[in-house]
């Protein structure tokens, strides 16, 4: 029985950018967890508002990084596009 290595996907280039992003945002989303459910259960309304906003606020400030990563992706991958397009006008 022989066994045939299994293909490696490679990420998409716009996932690749967004990483960052995406990690940043979801360790951000992780604090906003634990500081809702740390303590006293009765008090979990009264963090849940606050630490909601935090995070919005966090990922608002994480946006623009977000696109000018992807603006670079789309650039490349539009212009490779055109590129082709050309190349198959007579």
């Amino acid at each position: 029985m022989s066994s045939t290595p299994s293909p490696v996907s490679v990420p998409s280039p716009a996932l690749v950018a967004a990483s960052p992003f995406l990690k940043t945002a979801l360790t951000a989303l992780k604090t906003a967890v634990n500081t809702t459910l740390t303590g006293d259960p009765m008090q979990i309304p009264l963090r849940a508002g606050p630490a909601l906003t935090i995070f919005l606020s966090q990922l608002a400030l994480l946006d623009p990084s977000l696109a000018s990563a992807e603006v670079g992706v789309v650039n490349t991958d539009l212009g490779s596009k055109i590129d082709g397009l050309i190349a198959k006008l007579p």
